[in-house]
């Protein structure tokens, strides 16, 4: 009897060892549907991480409820070193303000920032409006919709706090991702988006207006908020790896080694400029002040813009 509890204890031990070693093979979660920027971006980032790790690397979108279903899988994977998310700025810095989640800021093992890039204000390219002005005054003849990848995600905070500091009148629209909100936009379900100079390159979009302190090179024309005479806003979308909590340090090194020499890879750097996506790598340390620091500047904004209490 002694004999088979030793055995049934050490068969226990192996197997628990055993889910915790790195295998050659990792899931990239993207917490958003395809074809949206977060998705594109981490589809060029995988074949250089893979390539770092010696592993294969399966991206799987995981979309839902502003990307935190998706943002979830990974912090319930505690421990596991075989899961990382591709995570947008909401998720990590701006959901957890509006609702009770299975995580928080302290839920990852931070591994890289990634990007960072300044929004735009956006209509379809088909649409009849050419300015901001022109879009007020089309609001005040029949309030216009404006969409977002999901409740509280940034393409909806900018809006919304662009909504309350002019005269446009518009109402949110969330949907599961850039994929579909950019099906909706090209349909006029929706008049109105949000986001980056990725999203703007890969699908037909008109610019009016940029969520930045100063007029982005290549669009010299395009003003920024503050130059409409209202009051300067600024947003960015940017991006980062996280892991689950729980992982070794060793794989933990691994992992922001990997995501280092990924974002300055030849191959990335080709990608961004061809994109205009703009690097901003951070490592472990910085990206997990800077995400904490990014929640609390957007609880702010999320107040006061009424979008909670």
């Amino acid at each position: 009897m002694r004999f088979v509890r030793r055995s049934l204890l050490l068969s226990l031990l192996v197997g628990a060892s055993h889910s915790a070693i790195a295998k050659d093979t990792m899931d990239i979660i993207v917490p958003f549907a395809a074809g949206g920027a977060t998705d594109i971006v981490a589809r060029s980032f995988e074949p250089g991480f893979s390539k770092q790790l010696g592993v294969t690397s399966v991206v799987r979108n995981i979309a839902g409820a502003s990307a935190t279903v998706g943002t979830a899988e990974v912090a319930k994977s505690q421990g596991n070193p075989n899961i990382v998310g591709y995570e947008p700025a909401g998720a990590l810095s701006i959901q957890p303000s509006l609702k009770k989640l299975p995580y928080d800021t302290d839920s990852f093992t931070y591994v890289c920032r990634t990007t960072s890039n300044p929004m735009f204000l956006l209509v379809s390219k088909s649409s009849d409006i050419h300015s901001f002005e022109e879009l007020v005054t089309a609001s005040r003849q029949q309030p216009l919709l404006y969409g977002s990848s999901g409740p509280g995600t940034l393409p909806q905070l900018a809006v919304a706090a662009l909504v309350g500091e002019s005269d446009l009148q518009a109402s949110h629209v969330p949907y599961s991702g850039t994929g579909p909100a950019m099906n909706a936009l090209a349909g006029n379900e929706i008049q109105i988006f949000a986001d980056t100079e990725i999203v703007l390159s890969n699908y037909d979009l008109r610019p009016l207006a940029v969520f930045a302190d100063h007029r982005l090179e290549g669009y010299d024309d395009v003003p920024t908020i503050g130059e409409l005479g209202l009051p300067a806003l600024s947003f960015s979308v940017w991006q980062g790896v996280v892991a689950p909590k729980g992982i070794s340090q060793q794989r933990a090194d691994q992992l922001s080694e990997a995501c280092k020499a990924t974002v300055t890879s030849d191959r990335f750097k080709s990608f961004a400029k061809k994109a205009n996506v703009d690097i901003a790598y951070l490592g472990p340390r910085d990206f997990e002040s800077f995400v904490k620091q990014r929640f609390e500047a957007n609880k702010k904004v999320l107040k006061d813009a009424g979008l909670t209490e």
